[in-house]
């Protein structure tokens, strides 16, 4: 492939054997260190994790196109041993907010990329959706599909309770915008708008995370993290009061509790 031509292997700069042996030498560390220093669900996973790519994912992208699925999957894994690194459990909602966002989010930016070089991945064999999708049907469908799915994500989390009403408002501005570049591609299954779809995820995805930290219902009260949880209150009663409903005074215009009101019952 045009794209990947100077890496390490394919411009022979390695050897087969050389990246096999480091690969081999970096996922040992890498389990031993996981199992020595967190507990062994995060291990596990992360083990389970190099085994679906290496194998899994690298035998299915020459023979199906169930290969971008399969390593939306591994895309997901790594914020989901963090989670449980930290002492967090699988079935809490914020992790399946983590693995739920990383998941969908990799079908919009990947799909926009492999349409960009859908020749360069058929030139290299590769089983790719907009490979064999002359008419941008397909990719378009699945680009606006999963872009509609990453949308309900931060109602859902205010819904689940772990955020605050903020994020479901500011939610939607995010997600209007990728849909519209998802609908621009629609439109027009052109390289340019595919590029916008794709350079959009790239600042979507931490500016969501950014948005699901800050709003979060669950900043410690502790003393060691007292003086950062007092900051991020303040910006969010600074972040209340550009509100629609605060700037034109119509409590029913949102959900988020009227600054005003919740003066009052703090006093």
């Amino acid at each position: 492939m045009k794209r990947t031509r100077l890496r390490p292997l394919p411009s022979g700069d390695v050897s087969v054997q050389e990246a096999s042996a480091l690969a081999i030498t970096t996922g040992t560390l890498g389990g031993l260190t996981l199992y020595a220093f967190t507990d062994p669900l995060t291990t596990a996973l992360g083990l389970g994790n190099i085994a679906l790519y290496a194998p899994i994912y690298t035998l299915t992208k020459p023979r199906s196109e169930i290969n971008t699925w399969v390593g939306a999957i591994v895309g997901a894994v790594p914020p989901v041993m963090g989670w449980t690194a930290a002492g967090g459990s699988l079935l809490d909602p914020e992790c399946v907010f983590l693995a739920s966002s990383l998941f969908l989010w990799q079908f919009p930016h990947f799909f926009a990329l492999s349409w960009m070089h859908r020749v360069d991945y058929a030139r290299g064999g590769f089983q790719m959706v907009p490979c064999n999708d002359p008419t941008g049907d397909r990719t378009a469908s699945l680009i606006t599909r999963y872009s509609v799915y990453l949308a309900a994500l931060p109602i859902a989390s205010t819904m689940a309770g772990i955020t605050s009403s903020m994020f479901a408002v500011e939610g939607l501005a995010l997600n209007g915008y990728l849909l519209y570049r998802a609908k621009k591609f629609d439109d027009d299954r052109s390289n340019g708008n595919a590029r916008s779809v794709f350079l959009t995820s790239l600042w979507y995805l931490p500016c969501l995370l950014g948005l699901f930290i800050f709003h979060s219902k669950n900043w410690n009260s502790d003393t060691s993290q007292k003086d950062i949880s007092e900051k991020v209150v303040a910006l969010r009663e600074k972040g209340k009061a550009l509100c629609v409903h605060e700037v034109l005074d119509k409590k029913d215009l949102c959900p988020v509790p009227h600054s005003s009101t919740s003066a009052s019952k703090v006093e």
